[in-house]
């Protein structure tokens, strides 16, 4: 053989060499793409989902403020009652029986029950008397 093709031989070997490394290194390649890929697919979705908690919870603190304000309003509003003159007489003329000058306070009792309960004379029969009583003499 001559030099040429030898020549032309070990270039094409070597070049059927280096087509075989590169489809080899070709699929780990891609491998190593998927699977970065796949990675920062998973950093994506923890960090959104991280956002949706933390958005979560901002509302959720929005709403107790909110409620926690109005709250707050009405406990102040109450103390503004319990400091008024009206409130400070109501609980002075509850509490302590004062009264105004010229004014007559009338207390009204309940009645006094003085009236004697008449016994009933099914009292004394036994229980199953009164239902026989109940059901068929009525």
């Amino acid at each position: 053989m001559s030099i040429i093709s030898n020549f032309a031989l070990i270039v094409n070997v070597n070049l059927l060499c280096y087509n075989v490394n590169v489809k080899k290194n070709n699929g780990y390649l891609r491998i190593i793409i998927g699977l970065a890929v796949l990675y920062l697919f998973y950093v994506a979705g923890k960090t959104l989902y991280q956002s949706y908690q933390v958005r979560k919870e901002v509302d959720d603190l929005k709403v107790s403020i909110t409620e926690l304000q109005q709250s707050n309003k009405d406990l102040g509003a109450q103390i503004l009652y319990y400091q008024s003159p009206s409130y400070q007489e109501k609980i002075a003329r509850e509490r302590m029986g004062l009264m105004k000058p010229g004014e007559q306070v009338i207390v009204i009792l309940p009645e006094a029950k003085n009236q004697v309960a008449e016994k009933d004379p099914d009292d004394a029969l036994p229980n199953y008397q009164k239902w026989w009583n109940f059901f068929f003499k009525s």
